[in-house]
């Protein structure tokens, strides 16, 4: 990929060794990203968006797979209540390339699993901020939809119960990821959630 040279990240994890191991599955992994959406239509992208099968190939307008949801053909925007998928900040459509941006298209770059599905679910407003309530309706809805994998690049230093709830429900079929934050903080004096919860793993940067 013609950007892969400015990605440390790859070679510092050891994906690279990974990447040659043979497959074990046929099966892609979904990723959810739980973020402020992400941009469909973005070229190093696409082709690795999740498709709700019933809804793509169902009547426009209808709850095809009878979710209680319309139209959520690559995931929904709890935010402006569409499955008109966007990204009118950019965060979520970035956390989507480094988790699974399309390998080998010679496009930009490839992400740290280049054969997984991303299924973006907007819970984070264009300003980056949001509410706990939104952020569990996207936790359910990337569990019951077979999520493999959810992605938060986000968090706060207000714990919620209903959230760990939500989290621990969906824990039982999904790995779950979390930011540590930005802060530079003690995750011992100044635990940032989900991250803090014990069955999500937190992601924090290297120095």
């Amino acid at each position: 990929e013609p950007l892969y040279n400015q990605q440390w990240g790859p070679a510092a994890i050891g994906l690279p060794a990974i990447w040659n191991k043979p497959l074990i599955s046929d099966k892609r992994p979904v990723i959810a990203i739980i973020d402020t959406g992400v941009d469909t239509e973005h070229p190093d992208l696409k082709d690795n968006m999740w498709v709700n099968e019933k809804e793509k190939n169902g009547v426009t307008g209808k709850d095809d797979d009878g979710n209680g949801i319309v139209d959520d053909i690559h995931g929904y925007d709890f935010v402006n209540k569409t499955g008109g998928m966007a990204d009118f900040n950019g965060h979520g459509t970035h956390c989507a390339g480094i988790a699974a941006a399309v390998g080998n298209n010679g496009i930009g770059i490839t992400g740290a699993n280049p054969d997984a599905l991303i299924m973006p679910i907007t819970v984070m407003q264009s300003d980056g901020t949001g509410d706990v309530a939104t952020i569990i309706k996207g936790i359910d809805y990337a569990a019951a939809n077979g999520a493999d994998v959810i992605s938060m690049s986000l968090g706060g230093y207000s714990y919620s119960m209903a959230e760990e709830q939500a989290l621990g429900k969906a824990y039982a079929t999904a790995v779950i990821v979390a930011a540590a934050g930005n802060d530079g903080t003690s995750v011992d004096t100044s635990p940032i959630f989900p991250a803090a919860f014990q069955f999500v793993l937190g992601v924090q940067a290297t120095e």
